[in-house]
Formats: structure tokens, C-alpha cells, sequence
């Protein structure tokens, strides 16, 4: 493992640039993920690790999680604290940080069970908890549309928990063509629709559809559903945000499919 100290070392200049740039990043087809738990969700999905940048304290402590990362062909380098908390996109830094090429999304079969699409969610936050209810209840694909907040940005993949490596995720996605050509049951989430969604039959082929925080689904992908259904909410609240009212429709979906089977295929 080498030592880097100094603001002018190449490496940890190439990591600062990465780090504040997300133009560098789409560039380069490269993602910086902090925390140790994003680097193992990451390793356990075999996905490999390019570099691996670590503070003297967590290379101790996560001396197990280096090991792996050595195994498959990642190069170690021991920061300074001080040149880690620089690039750190955290209040209270880890001390880990890897830089992995961003994983391609691969197009959805004919035969897919269970997907999300995602049309002009704009908030990273709902969509990194989308990802990570996705990945929780089975989902084998999500789809984003073209202007989508970046499904590997560092605020998205703080979100999702290591869900970014547990399904797969088809960003700049044609929403439309995908629903036209879905062979099972597409669900549009509509506040105005008069269908509960607890009424919807959602234990077949599925495809649930989740609009813009503010404006909801275009009128072109909500007619292009099968399904138009609305969350009953008997309280006093106007609505549900974005990642919420996904991460409820997913879970009728597990419910009604029967909690446990699995839906992966």
C-alpha cells in the first residue's frame, strides 16, 4: 500500500477532479463511492474496484475489506486525513473511498417480472430510495428517463444503500417504447386517478411507473399505462413525495405476490 501526502500527487489529483466534477465523471465512465459498506456491496456484487483510497485509521479497520479489493486487482493507497476529508462528500468521512468504472445498464428482456421506471424524478434522494425499495422488494430492472437525476451520483448512491448493485439500472431510457412494448401489467401512479391501487392485480408481470415530484407522469406515458391507480390516503395529508408513494407501490406488489417467493427471473 502506498502513502500519499501531498495536494500535487497524480493520483490524488485524478480522485479530487473525479470527486468534484460530475461532468469528469460521465467523461470518464468512472463513480466514486464512499463508505465502506457502498465498496463491499459493490465488491459482493463482483463488480471490481479500480482504486481504493483509504485514511491510516480505516485501513486498520477495514483491513479485510483492502484485502478483497487487493485480490481483485484494485490499487491501495493509504490518504492523509487531511487530503481525504478535501474530497470527502460527507460531514463525518469514513475514511474509504474506491473509484469503480460505472456499471453499463443492459437492455430489459422480453421476459422481465418486475420494473421500475422513473420519469423526471429530480431529487436524488427519491431516487436512491427508489433504488433501494426497488431492491428490497425483487425488482430486477429500473428504468430512468433522459432527465433523471444521475443514478451514480454521490448523493443518489448514498441514498440507495449498495442497491445500485443489486439491480438493473437503464438510465437515458425511451419510457414510451419500453411501456408500448411491456408484455405484462403497466401501473402509472396518478394522484387523480379514480383506481386504488390496492384494487390494481399487480402478481403478474409488472411495471410500475413513477412521475416528476411536482408535475407526476406525462399525459403520454400515463396513457400508455394498462393501469392508472392512485394511493388512497385517508388522512389529512395532500400527498406523498415521490420516493415514498414508489417504495408503497412496490410493496402492495410484494404483498400480493406473497412476501418471500421472490420475483428475480
Amino acid at each position: 500500500m502506498r502513502t500519499v501526502a501531498s495536494r500535487d500527487n497524480p493520483a490524488y489529483k485524478a480522485l479530487a477532479k473525479l470527486a468534484a466534477s460530475a461532468a469528469e465523471r460521465r467523461k470518464r465512465g468512472l463513480t466514486v463511492i464512499e463508505g465502506a459498506h457502498l465498496v463491499r456491496a459493490c465488491l459482493d456484487a463482483g463488480h471490481p474496484v479500480a482504486q481504493l483510497f483509504l485514511t491510516r485509521a480505516a485501513a486498520g479497520a477495514e483491513a479485510a475489506l483492502a484485502g478483497r479489493a487487493r485480490a481483485a486487482a484494485a490499487v491501495i493507497v493509504e490518504l492523509a486525513d487531511a487530503l481525504f476529508d478535501a474530497v470527502s462528500g460527507v460531514e463525518s468521512p469514513s475514511g474509504v473511498i474506491a473509484v469503480v468504472a460505472t456499471p453499463a445498464g443492459r437492455p430489459v428482456p422480453p421476459g422481465a417480472r418486475f420494473c421500475l421506471a422513473l420519469e423526471d424524478l429530480q431529487d436524488p434522494g427519491n431516487v436512491g430510495t427508489l433504488l433501494r425499495s426497488a431492491a428490497a422488494a425483487g425488482v430486477e430492472h429500473v428504468l430512468l428517463s433522459p432527465t433523471c437525476a444521475f443514478a451514480w451520483s454521490p448523493k443518489v448512491l448514498r441514498a440507495g444503500q449498495g442497491a445500485h448493485f443489486a439491480v438493473n439500472i437503464v438510465e437515458g431510457a425511451d419510457l414510451a417504447a419500453f411501456v408500448a412494448g411491456f408484455a405484462g401489467t403497466s401501473v402509472a401512479l396518478c394522484g387523480e386517478a379514480e383506481a386504488s391501487l390496492y384494487d390494481a392485480d399487480l402478481r403478474g408481470p409488472l411495471a410500475l411507473l413513477v412521475g416528476n415530484e411536482g408535475a407526476g407522469l406525462s399525459p403520454v406515458l400515463e396513457r400508455a399505462a394498462t393501469v392508472r391507480a392512485r394511493i388512497p390516503m385517508p388522512g389529512r395529508a395532500e400527498s406523498l413525495n415521490a420516493g415514498v408513494a414508489g417504495s408503497v407501490a412496490l410493496f402492495e406488489a410484494v404483498r400480493q405476490r406473497g412476501a418471500g417467493q421472490g420475483n428475480r427471473r
